[in-house]
């Protein structure tokens, strides 16, 4: 692994654990025993360095999504999937990093949101249409609708009402995830999860 990616790697695992504020690339020169004219060399500016973290963190993301869609047959079953994944990973990052990306870096903010987009667009509203098309749900659904009011941010429900505090991961995917899928089945199809 080259020394770029290992100080990415590093520095997200920091970036989720205590938001982006706090850390600093002082903090991070320090960790890494370089001096920050080399840091500064990697890293125009911490902004870069939190927007290709944020580039890292989705990476691996869209690599478990590519086994999850790899593996399950069932559109709905494989956005299940997806999500129990999201959610896992959700559970493990402190709020306050997605708080101080909205609030101090704008830039790394508009990488987060591209990828939330990105993963409607090329994931979840195919999943959704082929689930349709298979006659799994409805075909009365408007899958932008649905998409918008009941995924479309369910990282920041999850922590605004700190679910994570009270209730368990299966618990969390059945309330954000099964039971509103449950509600665009089909009839012949209600017991399929």
């Amino acid at each position: 692994m080259d020394r770029k990616k290992e100080i990415i790697e590093k520095a997200l695992t920091h970036f989720l654990k205590n938001g982006s504020k706090i850390i600093t690339m002082d903090d991070i020169a320090n960790e890494f025993r370089l001096s920050k004219k080399t840091l500064y060399c990697l890293f125009e500016n911490k902004e870069a360095l939190i927007t290709e973290a944020i580039d890292l963190l989705w990476q691996n993301f869209l690599e478990e999504v590519a086994v999850i869609k790899s593996k399950e047959e069932n559109p709905l079953l494989k956005i299940i999937a997806i999500y129990k994944v999201g959610i896992e990973n959700i559970s493990n990052i402190n709020p306050v990093f997605l708080f101080s990306l909205k609030k101090y870096h704008p830039d790394a903010m508009d990488v987060y949101k591209h990828y939330k987009v990105f993963m409607y667009e090329n994931v979840v509203r195919p999943l959704l249409e082929e689930a349709k098309t298979k006659q799994l749900i409805r075909k009365d659904v408007d899958v932008e609708l649905f998409h918008n009011i009941n995924f479309e941010d369910i990282d920041e429900k999850l922590w605004k009402y700190k679910v994570f505090e009270s209730y368990s991961i299966p618990q969390a995917i059945e309330y954000f995830i099964i039971l509103k899928l449950k509600g665009i089945l089909t009839k012949e199809n209600f017991d399929l999860f």
